[in-house]
């Protein structure tokens, strides 16, 4: 099983909603996978893939073997995809490296993928849940404070080893094609990473259900195969007719 900690410089940059779409991605790819909820306290990943009236155990029952890591699994609508969910406001001693990757281990051969979703920042349950996992991929959007706050976790991740990767979200088409924020290349630049997705703004509605899968299923490709091409948002906002589409969503 491969493990993929999933993290971002600061909140609100959608790393959950990100976390939530590739593993419906690769689960539609026919790879077993699951989704590991290691944000303790702001968890919410339950919520975004809508299976909370579903949960019985949770991270944190596992860790203190009130129960075993298949018991806590919640199944998703998505065939191939297993949610272990994380305890809210949980914050117990027990929480360790050590313990994040004895969950991931008892799991490794029930699954082909693990997606451990870490709290933002670069605090303890960041550090827990990176050093159980052989690799990363940071979320940022293309603001320059979160391009500022995923540059200290990217170097963090490679003093670590773990070769990051990242995901660009929230991208508006128009904004990227009028040359106001940083293209893909620019931003791997700006990084030092590779980028391995570009995520689409979906008109300020970030529910998981409204946001299309294309980007999603290439950026499951990318990490699959390791090629591949990203989402280009700025596609439909270039030329003349683009430039009109650029004047119309500007002015709305």
């Amino acid at each position: 099983m491969k493990s993929i900690v999933i993290t971002s410089g600061k909140g609100g940059v959608g790393k959950t909603t990100v976390t939530a779409g590739l593993g419906r991605a690769l689960a539609a790819m026919g790879y077993r996978t699951v989704i590991v909820d290691a944000d303790f306290g702001l968890n919410n990943l339950d919520v975004v893939l809508g299976l909370e009236n579903r949960v019985v155990y949770d991270i944190a029952d596992v860790i203190n073997n009130r129960c075993r890591a298949r018991q806590a699994l919640v199944e998703d609508d998505v065939k191939n995809l297993y949610l272990l969910p994380s305890a809210h406001g949980y914050l117990g001693e027990n929480v360790t490296s050590q313990n994040i990757r004895l969950v991931l281990n008892s799991l490794a051969s029930s699954f082909d993928y693990a997606l451990v979703d870490c709290p933002a920042g670069i605090e303890a349950g960041f550090r827990r849940a990176v050093i159980a996992c052989e690799r990363a991929i940071i979320v940022t959007t293309p603001h320059i404070s979160a391009l500022r706050d995923a540059n200290k976790v990217a170097a963090l991740l490679t003093s670590y080893k773990l070769n990051p990767s990242v995901v660009i979200n929230r991208v508006r088409g128009d904004l990227l094609a009028a040359g106001k924020i940083p293209s893909k290349d620019e931003i791997a630049a700006i990084l030092k990473v590779e980028v391995d997705g570009v995520i689409p703004e979906t008109d300020g509605v970030y529910e998981f259900e409204k946001i299309r899968l294309k980007p999603f299923e290439l950026l499951a490709s990318r990490i699959v195969y390791g090629v591949g091409t990203t989402l280009d948002p700025a596609e439909e906002y270039r030329g003349f007719l683009g430039a009109i589409k650029r004047r119309f969503r500007r002015d709305r």
